[in-house]
């Protein structure tokens, strides 16, 4: 801005209404220089808010288009995911259309396997109806052969084991007949376990005790090997003490006592032995009964071994006393069970094989 030079004034005369004028021509100026100041700073105030804009807007600007070239790169990516989906559901339809052709072809394979399963079925039965026959045929003389047992030797626990393998035989088989011959086999099972089963082995015990006993055993007839004098006493002073001592050992020097008429007389040392031998024997007869278990054998046995001990041995003993009390005891057992009646099982086995 142009600025007007100050004219001189003349030093000898001072006007006061100059120096007004010069004084407001100085504020007017300074006002100027201030006005100007004030819009330099307000233009490069501008300026600047006008360059932060400018790079505002550039960057801005730098980020749209990064933003449209990455938007640009992503519609490349997803033009090229899209088209690859495109195939493969092109590869899909494709696939979808050849397996609908293939369940077209397989729609008539559930009949032909339910045809080939009632034939299988058919052919099924053709061979199992021999082999059913044959098993029928072994169980019923698994379960006679257990008739038999039980009927000859009353053996029980033989039985229930014929009877557990014929059930086992069957048990391939669920048709009505093999089913129903099953159910009796349990029931003829459930009875045979059920019988209760003597004590063979301490009857065996008893038996054996009691054969122990008849070997010394004393005899009716037998002659004593050795005479046995009575305990030593003491002497009585001489007097009736004395002669009453004298006449008691008198009286125990021979015992007479008749029992019987068939041990009046004496016998010999093998009649004896044949006699406690036939006793032993009649015991032992009793032990394989029990062991058979045969009931009526098992008592003749002991009838006769009780018969023999009253009839030749001394039952005015202590030991024979209690051998006849221990045979009387056994007398009272029972070496078979009472059977019950299994021969269901049997019957239906012979109807089916008929």
């Amino acid at each position: 801005m142009p600025m007007s030079e100050p004219t001189e004034t003349p030093k000898s005369t001072f006007d006061p209404a100059d120096d007004h004028r010069h004084t407001e021509r100085r504020r007017g100026e300074q006002r100027r220089i201030a006005r100007a100041l004030w819009q330099g700073a307000a233009a490069l105030l501008f300026a600047v808010v006008a360059a932060a804009l400018a790079g505002f807007l550039a960057w801005r600007v730098i980020r749209l288009e990064r933003s449209l070239d990455q938007n640009q790169s992503a519609e490349a990516l997803a033009g090229r995911d899209f088209e690859t989906i495109r195939g493969a559901i092109g590869k899909l339809e494709a696939a979808t259309a050849a397996n609908h052709a293939a369940l077209e072809r397989l729609e008539a394979l559930p009949h032909e396997l339910e045809d080939v399963g009632t034939r299988l079925g058919t052919i099924e039965a053709r061979i199992a109806a021999p082999e059913r026959v044959v098993a029928h045929v072994e169980a019923a003389h698994l379960v006679e052969m257990a008739s038999h047992r039980l009927a000859l030797e009353r053996d029980v626990t033989g039985a229930i084991r014929l009877f557990e393998a014929a059930d086992a035989r069957l048990g391939g088989f669920t048709d009505a007949a093999t089913l129903r011959i099953r159910a009796q086999l349990a029931r003829d099972l459930t009875q045979l376990k059920a019988v209760p089963a003597p004590d063979i082995d301490a009857l065996s015990a008893r038996l054996a005790a009691a054969d122990v006993v008849v070997r010394d055993l004393p005899m009716l007839g037998m002659i004593k090997n050795q005479y046995v004098p009575p305990g030593d006493e003491p002497t009585p002073a001489p007097g009736l003490a004395r002669a009453w001592q004298q006449l008691q050992v008198l009286s125990n020097l021979v015992t007479v006592r008749r029992v019987s008429d068939a041990a009046v007389q004496l016998v010999s040392m093998e009649e004896i032995g044949v006699r406690r031998h036939h006793l032993e024997t009649l015991l032992f007869a009793a032990r394989l009964a029990a062991l058979r278990g045969d009931d009526a054998d098992y008592a003749a046995s002991i009838a006769g071994a009780r018969d023999w001990l009253g009839r030749y041995f001394d039952t005015h003993d202590a030991r024979g006393q209690a051998l006849e009390a221990e045979l009387a005891a056994l007398a009272l057992w029972r070496v078979s069970p009472d059977i019950p009646d299994v021969s269901g099982s049997l019957k239906l086995l012979k109807r089916a094989t008929a």
